[in-house]
C-alpha cells in the first residue's frame, strides 16, 4: 500500500490537483445552471416551474450524451499528449478536430428534433397544455445551444490533455455569472425590457452560451494557442483509421453516459414512488449529492488524463503502479468527503425549517446511506473513469455499468417497491450495493494489465 501511494507522491500529486480543482469548478457550474433557472422560475408559477422541470431533463440527456461522445477524443488526447511523437502536436489538433465534428453532427441532429418536435418532447411527461406550450418554448430556444456545447465541450477536452482546464473553467464561470444577470433582466423585466418568463429563462441561457462560447475562442486566437485553428494540413491528415478508433470509444462512452443518466432518473422515479415523503427527502438530497461529488468527478477526470499520459508514452509499469495509488488515494479521499459532509448534517437538515417531522426523519436517514456512499462511489469513480477509461475499455465500462445498474439495481429495486413494498430506506440502500459490485469487478480488471492498451503509439 505504501508503496503505491508513494508513487502518486511530489510533482505527480501537484499535477493531479492543478487538473483537478478546475475540472471541479467547472463540474459544479455545470451543476447550478439548471438549478439557477429552476430557482429563478420558482417564484412564478407551478407551470414554469413544471415545464423547466420536463425541458431541463430533456436537455440533460442529450448534454451527457455529448460529454460521453467527447470522452473517446479526451482519451485518445491523454494518451497522444503524454506521447513522445515528434507530430504530438498536430495529432492533437486532429484528435480534436474530429471529435467537435462529431459531437456538432450529433449536436445538429438534436437541435433539429428539439426546434422542429419540441410539442411532442414536453408530451411525454405532462398532459397539461399550459405546461406543453411553455416547456416547448424553452425548449426552441435553447435548442442551438447545442451547437455551442459542441466546440466548448471539444475544445475542453484539448485544454485538459495539455494540463489546461482553468481556460475553460473560467469562461464557464463568466458564463454561469451572465447567465443568471440575464434571468433576473429578462424572466422578471429590468431595465426596461418586458417580463418574458420561462421564454426569458430560455434567451438568458442561450445568450450566455453564445457569449461564453465567443470570449473562449477569441481567448485562443488572441494567445495564438495550438487549438485556435485548425489548418488544412490537419485536416488532409486524417485518415479512416482516425475516424473509426474515434468512433470506437466514442460511441460505447455515450451510450454509457446516456445509460447512466437514463439510470439514475428511473430509480429515483421507483424510489420517489413510494410516498410523497420518499419524494421530498430525494430532491432535498439531489443538490448536495451534485456538489458533494464533484471533487471527487474532478480527481477521477484528472487522473485519466494523466494515466492516459503514462500510456501514451509506453510507460506500462509506471501506469499500472499509479493505478493503484490512485484507488488508495480516491478510498481516502472518499473517507474524507463522507466525515465532512455528515458532520454538517444537522446544520444542513436545518436549512429546511418547514420539513415535517416524517420528511425530516427520511431525509436524515437517506443523508446518512448518502455519505457513506461516498466512499465507495470514490474508488469506483477512480477505477472506471480513472485508470479503465484512458486504457481504451469504453466497452468494458459500458458493459459493467449496464450490468450493475439495468441488470441488478433496477429490477432489484422494483421488486423490492412493487413486489415486496420494502421500506425505501432498504431500496436507497442498494445504491451501496452497486457501487460494492463495480469495485469487485473493475477490481479483477486492473489487476489482470488488460486495460494498459497503447492505441495512439504501440511498442
Amino acid at each position: 500500500m505504501k508503496y503505491y501511494l508513494n508513487c502518486i507522491r511530489g510533482d505527480f500529486l501537484w499535477r493531479l490537483l492543478l487538473i483537478t480543482i478546475p475540472i471541479t469548478l467547472q463540474t459544479v457550474v455545470f451543476s447550478s445552471k439548471s438549478i439557477v433557472d429552476t430557482l429563478m422560475l420558482g417564484s412564478l408559477s407551478e407551470y414554469d416551474i413544471a415545464a423547466i422541470g420536463i425541458a431541463g431533463k430533456a436537455l440533460f440527456v442529450v448534454t451527457i450524451f455529448l460529454i460521453g461522445l467527447s470522452l473517446g477524443g479526451a482519451q485518445i488526447a491523454a494518451q497522444y499528449w503524454g506521447s513522445d511523437q515528434s507530430n504530438k502536436k498536430q495529432k492533437l489538433q486532429q484528435t480534436i478536430l474530429l471529435t467537435w465534428a462529431a459531437t456538432t453532427c450529433f449536436a445538429l441532429l438534436a437541435a433539429a428534433t428539439f426546434y422542429f418536435f419540441p410539442q411532442a418532447i414536453v408530451a411525454s411527461g405532462t398532459n397539461s397544455t399550459e405546461v406543453i406550450a411553455r416547456g416547448s418554448a424553452f425548449l426552441q430556444i435553447t435548442s442551438i445551444n447545442f451547437l455551442f456545447f459542441a466546440y466548448t465541450c471539444s475544445i475542453a477536452v484539448g485544454l485538459r490533455a495539455m494540463h489546461q482546464p482553468s481556460i475553460t473553467m473560467v469562461y464557464s464561470l463568466l458564463g454561469v455569472v451572465l447567465n443568471i444577470f440575464l434571468n433576473w433582466v429578462l424572466i422578471f423585466g429590468r431595465f426596461g425590457f418586458q417580463p418574458m418568463g420561462i421564454a426569458g429563462a430560455a434567451y438568458g441561457t442561450l445568450i450566455s452560451a453564445c457569449v461564453e462560447t465567443i470570449l473562449l475562442y477569441v481567448h485562443l486566437r488572441w494567445k495564438s494557442h495550438l487549438l485556435s485553428r485548425f489548418p488544412s494540413l490537419v485536416a488532409k491528415a486524417i485518415r479512416h483509421a482516425d475516424i473509426k478508433l474515434l468512433l470506437k470509444l466514442s460511441i460505447p462512452s455515450a451510450i454509457n453516459s446516456t445509460l447512466w443518466a437514463l439510470g439514475v432518473f428511473v430509480f429515483y422515479a421507483i424510489l420517489g414512488s413510494v410516498s410523497v415523503e420518499s419524494l421530498a427527502a430525494l430532491s432535498i438530497l439531489a443538490p448536495i449529492e451534485s456538489f458533494s461529488l464533484a471533487f471527487l468527478i474532478g480527481l477521477s477526470s484528472a487522473a485519466s488524463i494523466l494515466v492516459g499520459g503514462s500510456i501514451g508514452a509506453n510507460k506500462m509499469e509506471e501506469a499500472y503502479d499509479r493505478a493503484w495509488g490512485l484507488v488508495l488515494f480516491s478510498l481516502m479521499v472518499g473517507v474524507v468527503t463522507c466525515i465532512s459532509v455528515w458532520l454538517f448534517k444537522q446544520n444542513i437538515l436545518q436549512m429546511f425549517s418547514s420539513l415535517t417531522p416524517e420528511v425530516r426523519q427520511m431525509t436524515g436517514q437517506f443523508f446518512d446511506i448518502m455519505v457513506v456512499a461516498f466512499i465507495v462511489k470514490s474508488v469506483a469513480m477512480m477505477m472506471v473513469v480513472g485508470v479503465l477509461r484512458p486504457g481504451g475499455e469504453a466497452k468494458f465500462c459500458l458493459y459493467l455499468d449496464f450490468f450493475s445498474q439495468w441488470v441488478l439495481l433496477l429490477p432489484l429495486a422494483a421488486y423490492l417497491r412493487y413486489g415486496l413494498g420494502i421500506d425505501p430506506i432498504y431500496i436507497y440502500g442498494l445504491l451501496l450495493v452497486e457501487e460494492a459490485i463495480k469495485v469487485v469487478i473493475a477490481y479483477r480488471r486492473i489487476k489482470s494489465r488488460k486495460w494498459l492498451n497503447n492505441f495512439v503509439c504501440p511498442a
